[in-house]
């Protein structure tokens, strides 16, 4: 792969991914699930986000490969565990470009309401026709050129950052005070607790808005001096970022009127179209005529998203290719360096993505679960290559390495266990088929090397995040008697499963020779 991207392209590829449908939507879903304390929610997802960061910072700037996320892991912990964690990757950032896709239908059915259904967002018809024009736009950019690609980006990114900060601008401009948003009947700062200020966290949508950080992580292999570039773009990313996505929270709180809470924070009201909340907030405060801006911020941001995610997604499969898992049909690029086979396999998987999922709620709720337990490989690798190969030359270097993996797995951990039972459930299903799937080719193929041993963390850490998650508050069966302790069970577990990973792992001599083979 040619290294053409620059330090700046870079990190406006990751804050085009993060700025993609997450501000249309997620200021209203967050206020339902928490109330005013939303903001707590947003300044605690970036503040773990920026953690998770910086152990793929300096993962993918000592390794800086396309497709790292996905190929890493075979270095640290061999087939079985690259496996499974590269199947709900890849399968995360397939289901990515549908995701903004289905954005920007809700929000043009505005205008259009043929579109899509006015409660669930679902497609019609008609809505699955242009949702496939735009699939298929999306693709063709991400064939034609990288450089085009990433011109295009850094272009649009720039309308992405400054079309929230006036749509922000305009609704703090109506002199709103934040105490607007406490009225008689809507007292409490937080009506629900920490419980919903951390299930704001998963599912409404925080860790799915700030999931383009690993875009950089994925284009490594295409980065200009990676050491500098790799650091700057990823922990950079996140930062600005969340402080858009803060301020947009605050505004759409202080934009509220009595009547959007006459049935509480649960059951939010507005009036004009749920299926696009700002514009309905923008309707509401009589500011009619910026409703254009928004709707170009509303196909913009979610369709260059959508670019990144495309992407990564075939990139994804690049690396799954090169790790033995596939055809090697998927490692094949154009004299252009893009993943032909690659994007037109994801274009076609990706249409079936709208089908079991309608809506963007729906859709983002269960990839919350998977891009949130894909961050826990980071930590448990970069704990792995710091034991077994320390002098590694590491351009980015972080301190408390142990404490950092551990605080990282954590928060990985965490954010999956507050998806819900129900969410997490449908993650195991789609692990068990990944694997089916994945055996099956591996049969076909005649290769019969897996690696079980250094696998063997991975059974325990599903296995008892699931049953911790059944008997849990968090759509379980509620037999913890407080929140307090089902955290420190939590915390228990993984440790215990962080040590292991350290000990059933690949010798020093097997990780030593991937590396230095993938660095050649």
């Amino acid at each position: 792969m040619k290294r053409v991207i620059s330090p700046f392209s870079l990190l406006l590829s990751s804050i085009s991914a993060i700025i993609g449908s997450g501000w249309l939507f997620s200021s209203y879903l967050t206020s339902k699930i928490a109330g005013p304390s939303a903001i707590i929610s947003w300044l605690i997802g970036g503040f773990l986000m920026i953690i998770i960061a910086f152990v793929f910072a300096e993962l993918c700037a000592m390794i800086p490969i396309t497709g790292s996320s996905i190929r890493i892991p075979q270095f640290t912990h061999g087939t079985l565990v690259s496996y499974v964690f590269s199947w709900m990757i890849w399968l995360s950032y397939l289901s990515l470009a549908p995701t903004e896709v289905q954005a920007v239908l809700q929000y043009s059915s505005f205008y259009f309401p043929s579109l899509t259904n006015i409660h669930s967002g679902q497609l019609t018809t008609h809505g699955y026709i242009v949702a496939a024009f735009l699939m298929l736009f999306i693709s063709l950019i991400n064939m034609y050129s990288l450089n085009w690609l990433m011109k295009f980006n850094s272009i649009f990114t720039i309308f992405k950052i400054f079309i929230p900060i006036i749509i922000i601008a305009l609704i703090f401009s109506k002199n709103f005070s934040f105490q607007d948003i406490i009225h008689p009947e809507n007292t409490i700062f937080m009506p629900f607790g920490w419980h919903g200020v951390v299930s704001a966290l998963s599912s409404g949508g925080i860790v799915f808005a700030f999931n383009g950080f690993k875009q950089a992580a994925e284009m490594a292999g295409e980065a200009k001096n990676p050491k500098r570039t790799l650091p700057f773009a990823i922990i950079g990313s996140v930062f600005i970022t969340m402080l858009i996505f803060l301020f947009l929270e605050m505004a759409f709180l202080v934009s509220l009127k009595p009547a959007n809470l006459v049935y509480g924070w649960k059951n939010l009201v507005l009036f004009n179209n749920e299926n696009s909340p700002i514009a309905s907030i923008l309707q509401q405060l009589n500011l009619h005529f910026w409703l254009f801006l928004l709707y170009i911020g509303a196909i913009i941001a979610p369709l260059a998203a959508g670019l990144m995610y495309c992407g990564s997604a075939s990139r994804s499969l690049y690396g799954m290719s090169k790790n033995g898992y596939i055809p090697k049909i998927f490692q094949k690029v154009t004299p252009q360096g893009n993943m032909f086979y690659a994007i037109t396999a994801n274009f076609f998987i990706g249409m079936f993505m709208f089908a079991p999922l309608p809506g963007w709620s729906n859709m983002i709720a269960f990839l919350t679960s998977l891009i949130a337990v894909t961050y826990s490989i980071g930590p448990v690798c970069l704990l792995t290559l710091r034991d077994k190969i320390p002098n590694q030359k590491r351009p980015f270097k972080l301190p408390f390495v142990y404490l950092w993996s551990y605080i990282s797995f954590l928060i990985a951990t965490f954010l999956t266990y507050w998806s819900s039972w129900n969410i997490i459930k449908k993650m195991d299903i789609g692990l068990f088929i990944g694997l089916i799937i994945l055996f099956i080719y591996k049969i076909l193929n005649k290769t019969t090397k897996i690696d079980f041993k250094s696998s063997i963390w991975i059974w325990p850490y599903f296995i008892g995040l699931s049953f911790i998650s059944y008997i849990g508050s968090y759509g379980g069966k509620h037999l913890f008697s407080t929140a307090w302790h089902e955290y420190f069970v939590l915390s228990i577990f993984c440790f215990i499963i962080l040590w292991i990973s350290r000990i059933f792992s690949l010798d020093a001599k097997s990780i030593q020779k991937y590396v230095k083979k993938n660095l050649s």
